[in-house]
């Protein structure tokens, strides 16, 4: 069946202009985009797998503070604790792997997007003892 691509109107058999656009029928209608905030079935990708849900939840803040969409998938119990054998899996949607991949490894190396790294004083550079709190500093 013939179509008017204009108003999108079905035309029988015959036809070959739109009475009301004046244009020329086609075919077919072309395939809409998604409309924006429409649910497209998207290919979620394994980021990493963590031993307790408290791990994933901090890695999973981390990405979505960066704007990083991401799902967790496995069981654990209200203490973050895994069921049975069970692994908490990070996923992420293909398109973002690299971005978020670099974050997650930059967490791990102490190199976070805006989280400053504390600088040390020449004193603690030079020190092989740690440091004790000052005993006048309350936390």
């Amino acid at each position: 069946m013939p179509f008017c691509p204009s108003c999108q109107i079905e035309y029988r058999p015959g036809f070959t202009r739109c009475t009301d656009c004046d244009v020329e029928l086609v075919p077919s209608l072309p395939q809409e985009a998604p409309a924006e905030g429409d649910t497209a079935p998207m290919e979620l990708v394994e980021l990493a797998t963590f031993p307790n849900a408290s791990e994933a939840e901090m890695i999973q803040e981390l990405l979505e503070d960066n704007g990083i969409s991401t799902v967790l998938r496995g069981d654990a119990d209200p203490l973050g604790v895994i069921a049975g054998s069970t692994i908490i899996t990070l996923l992420v949607k293909q398109a973002d792997l690299p971005e978020a991949q670099k974050l997650y490894d930059g967490y791990f190396a102490g190199e976070v997007e805006g989280q400053p790294q504390p600088e040390l004083d020449d004193e603690e550079e030079d020190s092989d003892q740690p440091s004790l709190p000052d005993p006048r500093e309350r936390s």
